[in-house]
């Protein structure tokens, strides 16, 4: 996945105007519609949520509101990813800790048995795996190889995330 959102997605059943007041976070237009039965957990085609979008234009304010009427952080879109996953395939490291503040789980993996803290360490986002684990992301969890994070960022020889994930 590249770091774009597909917006065409996101017309299915709602107006151009909702998506523009999260994008632009305008928290009495998305609470407006909230309030008129537009769910929580609206999801688009591709399976985006709205808590999605909104993170991904780091509009916390609107994370907040769908937070707090109901709307689930650990969403998963049709690949199985989260906000939280598709911010550490990507290296946002200030919206994953975010995330976790809101109560995002770290360890949720996808069907394919993928999890935030592989992929941070895979690609090389130091400052990503610093704030998985202090938020609490499990260093022992094993790929499906039957290997930890330890034997991972050893093999890529990624000598910062090695040193933090030694630490106890």
């Amino acid at each position: 996945m590249n770091d774009d959102v597909h917006h065409e997605a996101w017309g299915d059943r709602v107006g151009p105007e909702l998506l523009d007041a999260v994008r632009h976070g305008n928290v009495p237009e998305v609470l407006r519609r909230l309030e008129e039965g537009l769910p929580s957990d609206w999801q688009d085609t591709e399976g985006c949520s709205l808590v999605f979008l909104a993170a991904f234009h780091r509009r916390w304010d609107i994370v907040d509101a769908l937070l707090a009427h109901g709307a689930s952080i650990d969403l998963p879109d049709r690949r199985g990813w989260t906000p939280l996953f598709w911010a550490a395939f990507n290296g946002h490291a200030d919206i994953v800790s975010f995330l976790i503040g809101r109560g995002a789980d770290p360890d949720l993996r996808t069907e394919d048995g993928e999890w935030p803290l592989f992929w941070a360490v895979y690609k090389g986002h130091t400052a990503v795996v610093r704030n998985l684990l202090i938020g609490g992301a499990r260093r022992d969890l094993l790929d499906e190889e039957g290997h930890d994070m330890l034997w991972l960022a050893r093999t890529l020889k990624r000598r910062d995330i090695i040193a933090m994930l030694e630490r106890r």
